[in-house]
């Protein structure tokens, strides 16, 4: 993502390009793991009518662009990269029959059970295997936004590098 303008307004996306975090030896044969973390346009706009839209998303469909996500996303690189290199917590979710990753990412790493209910910035992803030399995972922020939380009603939880690590050795996408 470079730019994007929007009623005249030029955005600048420069900070959502893709770049690579490695996991120190987490890889194959203790190598390191590389971790390709890119972003969505879901991370900067919301879903509307489509008479409403001023963009669309990957797969063609209607969006809004949103001031509250694009301010938000400018802090989005730093915190996937903190949340992978720290093994946040991660859930898996149900959105419309399809299931998708999300983490907690302005909480630090802790004990579940000290975690406070409330709202949260959340962040949404998908891990994909890498076809590539250059990384083992692919990991792709598709959204982005504050949802209420309650953690003791989260019955199964994973650490970042667990998902991370599954992707890499079963070769499929996660979830």
């Amino acid at each position: 993502m470079n730019n994007l303008t929007i009623a005249g307004v030029v955005r600048d996306l420069s900070h959502l390009r893709a770049f690579i975090v490695a996991v120190p030896k987490k890889g194959r044969d203790g190598a390191d793991l590389r971790v390709e973390v890119s972003f969505g346009s879901h991370a900067i706009s919301v879903g509307c009518e489509p008479g409403d839209a001023n963009m669309v998303d990957e797969n063609g469909k209607p969006r809004l662009f949103c001031e509250e996500r694009y301010a938000f996303s400018s802090g989005l690189p730093t915190m996937t990269r903190k949340m992978i290199e720290q093994n946040y917590f991660c859930w898996e979710s149900q959105d419309r029959n399809r299931a998708t990753n999300y983490a907690v990412v302005d909480l630090p790493p802790g004990p579940v059970n000290k975690l406070p209910d409330g709202d949260h910035e959340i962040i949404f992803f998908y891990l994909y295997p890498a076809d590539e030399d250059v990384v083992d995972v692919k990991f792709v922020v598709t959204s982005c936004h504050t949802r209420p939380m309650v953690f003791g009603q989260i019955k199964r939880r994973y650490n970042a590098h667990v998902l991370l690590r599954k992707c890499l050795y079963e070769r499929k996408r996660i979830p």
